[in-house]
């Protein structure tokens, strides 16, 4: 039986552009991975989720978190919205300035509520954006090519 590779999808909140810095790496790492990776704005019609094995979300974290934000409204309003996120393995990540705070203790009980699995998360840190950029990449080829 010949290979296939698996499709993800990388849904993020644009704004600032905090995200999209992480994005364009991450993609390259995930196709060296043998992964299809489609990226998606938030805010964008979004695709049929039957096409992927995982979807990859993240969110900016503005200012210090020194009170709890995140994920944006966007990224929150995604998590409740999309169909058939329930059926798919989900990872997070944010771009933070300060420190993620609890980023994603929020987005995973939003995930939970709809039933999703939430297969790893990572954060990365906006001034160094590549210090361990391979952490996100490397759980998704662990935990949603081997699930």
């Amino acid at each position: 039986m010949p290979f296939k590779p698996l499709r993800l999808l990388i849904a993020y909140d644009a704004a600032g552009n905090r995200c999209g810095r992480v994005v364009k790496r991450m993609k390259e790492l995930l196709e060296a991975r043998a992964f299809e990776v489609d990226e998606l704005e938030i805010g964008a019609a979004v695709p049929d989720l039957d096409d992927y094995q995982g979807v990859i979300i993240g969110t900016p974290v503005m200012g210090l978190s020194l009170r709890d934000k995140g994920p944006t409204e966007k990224v929150a309003a995604f998590i409740r919205e999309t169909e058939g996120l329930d059926e798919k393995k989900v990872a997070l990540f944010c771009v933070f300035d300060v420190r993620p705070g609890t980023v994603f203790d929020r987005m995973k009980n939003l995930l939970n509520e709809r039933g999703s699995d939430v297969v790893t998360e990572y954060p990365y840190w906006r001034l160094q954006p590549r210090d361990g950029e391979d952490g996100l990449p490397a759980e998704c080829m662990i935990r949603i090519r081997t699930r």
